[in-house]
């Protein structure tokens, strides 16, 4: 693939890597810089695939039925004690639970709307299990809420797709921010991808998904305007 088609997609890993075997080129050089800028170099890689978590027909996944329930809690006591033992297992959990508890955290945080504090904890949750696609992604959900870079936001968002590619909902995040990049930048290859990653969306969505099938077909609607 080559290295414009891999930088208008959104696969700036990718893009590093080739555009290190290509040097050479102007192009290469302006996304080695980029991708120094931005410390996407940072952003955790997986080790390995395994089977990744499906979302649920009402956009929710296992994982979060650990928080559906805590915010259940209607004494205040009672919630204290429970977030005081997610932070306990942060502290002293394996991975897995270290990771487990820090995305919990930052869904508590994010009904709250402390976002700084939910992208934090979603980070936490990436670095403790970085082979979990649902940790990269909700932490790219989270950040497009902030002041984060699309650059960045899709730095976590190919990870996400590196580790499943069936997973609707991450393509739809990726047609978002490189639709923002063409809106800032006016380069019409990020509305080509952008549609392109639509239609991943779309052919990836499961028949009991609608809630989040009319979400993506609203955004293929308001695209309209920009191609037509």
């Amino acid at each position: 693939m080559k290295l414009e088609q891999l930088f208008y997609r959104g696969q700036l890993h990718a893009c590093f890597q080739l555009a290190q075997q290509q040097a050479a080129s102007p192009f290469a050089q302006q996304v080695i810089a980029l991708y120094e800028r931005y410390q996407l170099g940072d952003i955790p890689g997986y080790t390995a695939y395994g089977l990744q978590s499906l979302e649920r027909a009402d956009e929710t996944y296992v994982e979060q039925d650990e928080v559906l329930a805590i915010r259940t809690i209607k004494d205040e006591q009672q919630f204290a004690v429970r977030t005081r033992q997610l932070e306990e297992i942060a502290r002293t959990g394996t991975d897995e639970e270290r990771a487990q508890s820090f995305f919990t955290q930052a869904q508590l945080f994010l009904y709250a709307h402390h976002y700084n504090e939910s992208v934090h904890c979603f980070l936490q949750a990436v670095k403790c299990q970085p082979n979990k696609a649902l940790y990269y992604g909700l932490a790219a959900q989270t950040m497009q809420r902030l002041d984060y870079t699309p650059f960045e936001i899709l730095g976590y968002l190919e990870r996400a797709i590196d580790l499943d590619d069936k997973n609707a909902r991450w393509y739809w995040n990726r047609a978002l921010v490189l639709m923002e990049l063409y809106k800032d930048l006016q380069q019409d290859a990020f509305l080509e991808q952008a549609l392109i990653a639509l239609e991943q969306a779309q052919s990836s969505c499961r028949t009991e998904q609608k809630s989040l099938r009319a979400a993506i077909e609203n955004t293929v609607e308001n695209m309209r305007e920009y191609i037509f």
